[in-house]
């Protein structure tokens, strides 16, 4: 697919970033003019014309996910050390000077410098949320992009020099495909996967594709594991809409994850790849059968 080519700068004064989102503002925003997604959706702005950008094919830990469908409110987090070293990473990869910044308690930055970092967005969809789906990049990539000629596409030696993957290549995401990235630039991606698994960095040193819970968990329990994003939302919300591990691949089927199983070549959904056995009277194991990189999420 495609590319869109936005510049623009972010922000992070009086935000809540985490490790795959930023603010973004448009230069020139006033001649822009936004075609029609594939969902037709459409970015969602702020007065002062900023939206999100959600970073393609990664996906950080949670410093701040509130459960949806509950109430009151719950908020949850996973380890929240890698959680911020994928944050403040993404922050120093985008140049931000971090040395003044404060942060509260519930995550949100205070930025005195009002610091407006330059960077090209290479975006190729919405999503439901009405943020910018895309490659960021802090340099000039000479992109040639024209009212006649308004998309790029993307080689494996451009993405390489994105900020995503370099999240990717220090081992501070998880990966998380969707089916608008193109084979080729996904198996790049994979590659960098794998290369920080071997070493292990970040979140590999402590990755866990197997867990033990009672069948109804505290759902703070869940903050202490490395596991991935899209299986902890889920995780929580499940448990937290007063479910139980024992019925959570069926809360799963119900949820319409569809997936390309790339090892086994089908379209399945999430609840294929959750696999969970009572172990005695009220502990149950669940684990995943694929790593990560193996999906491909038909939508986001």
């Amino acid at each position: 697919m495609a590319y869109r080519i936005i510049k623009g700068t972010v922000s992070i004064d009086r935000k809540s970033p985490d490790g795959d989102t930023l603010s973004f503002h448009i230069d020139n925003h006033e001649e822009w003019i936004w075609p029609k997604t594939q969902y037709g959706r459409f970015p969602k702005f702020n007065s002062k014309y900023q939206a999100n950008i959600r970073f393609e094919a990664i996906d950080a830990l949670e410093i701040h996910f509130t459960v949806q469908n509950v109430y009151p409110q719950i908020t949850v987090k996973q380890p929240l050390d890698l959680a911020k070293n994928a944050r403040d990473r993404l922050l120093d990869l985008c140049g931000f000077d971090r040395s003044t910044i404060t942060e509260n308690d519930r995550h949100r930055i205070s930025d005195p410098l009002k610091q407006k970092m330059p960077v090209t967005l290479a975006y190729n969809g919405i999503d439901p949320f009405g943020r910018l789906i895309g490659f960021v990049f802090t340099e000039d990539m000479g992109f040639d992009v024209s009212d006649k000629k308004p998309t790029v596409l993307l080689s494996v030696e451009d993405i390489k020099k994105s900020v995503n993957a370099k999240l990717l290549k220090e081992g501070l995401v998880y990966p998380t495909f969707y089916g608008g990235l193109y084979p080729v630039l996904r198996n790049a991606l994979i590659q960098l996967t794998q290369d920080a698994k071997r070493q292990p960095n970040g979140i590999w040193a402590r990755h866990q594709n197997e867990f033990i819970f009672d069948r109804k968990p505290d759902i703070k329990q869940f903050e202490n594991f490395v596991m991935m994003p899209k299986l902890f939302r889920r995780l929580t919300t499940h448990i937290g809409m007063n479910g139980a591990i024992s019925n959570f691949r069926n809360y799963l089927r119900k949820s319409n994850d569809m997936v390309v199983d790339t090892r086994d070549v089908r379209l399945t959904d999430f609840s294929s790849f959750v696999r969970t056995e009572e172990i005695n009277n009220n502990e149950y194991k669940l684990w995943l059968s694929h790593e990560a990189e193996e999906l491909v999420f038909v939508k986001g």
